[in-house]
């Protein structure tokens, strides 16, 4: 991992740890919110950052998948729980849907959270107040589809062939969903893009499933 995606990566668990403080602080004047869930985001987002820390110090060794036994449903859910903070503050309803109850699996959580995070901060920024973004798993078998969808303004579909690339900043794309895309890549997996103009964007992730280990 260089430098740029380091900055690039810490910067929605930075903007997480900021939301779910400053909620934090509010529910001790508010019995109404749940202090402990904030904290517990709070948490959550440190650990994140942490794991980007601890992996940019080993510079020498290349960015592989790392795949534990999981439950890739109960990541993806913990994930969105952890954004919804900020994007509460800026007005933005987010939503989790899936048709399994879990999907155990052999799992890159680090890599997983690397490319949810980039979708989710990414639809953050381009849907304004009022607006939505859903976060839909689909289990297919031999496979599962993640999709972030947003009603933001989309994206023409003369800039959509640009998007993946690394440092395209027109429009505000910059190097996160080129990250997300070689980390989907890294995992056997691919990342696509679907938009119309005035009708928001969708990415879906789509991977392959690995059975998880016995033990």
């Amino acid at each position: 991992m260089n430098d740029v995606e380091l900055f690039h990566d810490l910067r929605m668990p930075m903007q997480l740890i900021l939301s779910s403080a400053q909620m934090l602080k509010l529910s001790l004047s508010d019995p109404t919110l749940d202090g402990a869930a904030y904290a517990d985001l709070m948490m959550s987002a440190v650990r994140q950052a942490q794991r980007l820390l601890e992996s940019a110090l080993d510079r020498g060794a290349p960015a592989l998948p790392r795949y534990r036994n999981g439950d890739l449903v109960a990541c993806v859910r913990g994930l969105v729980a952890s954004c919804r903070p900020y994007a509460d503050e800026r007005g933005v309803a987010l939503g989790f849907e899936t048709n399994a109850a879990s999907l155990m699996l052999a799992l890159d959580e680090d890599g997983l959270s690397r490319i949810l995070l980039n979708l989710i901060s990414n639809a953050l920024r381009f849907t304004p107040a009022g607006g939505a973004i859903r976060v839909v798993l689909t289990a297919l078998g031999d496979a599962a589809e993640l999709t972030v969808s947003d009603t933001g303004p989309g994206i023409p579909p003369e800039r959509q062939p640009w998007v993946f690339l690394r440092g395209e900043t027109d429009g505000g794309y910059g190097h996160g969903l080129a990250i997300a895309r070689e980390r989907a890549r890294d995992m056997g997996g691919e990342l696509t893009l679907r938009s119309v103009p005035g009708e928001g964007a969708a990415f879906t992730l789509r991977l392959p499933v690995r059975a998880a280990e016995a033990g």
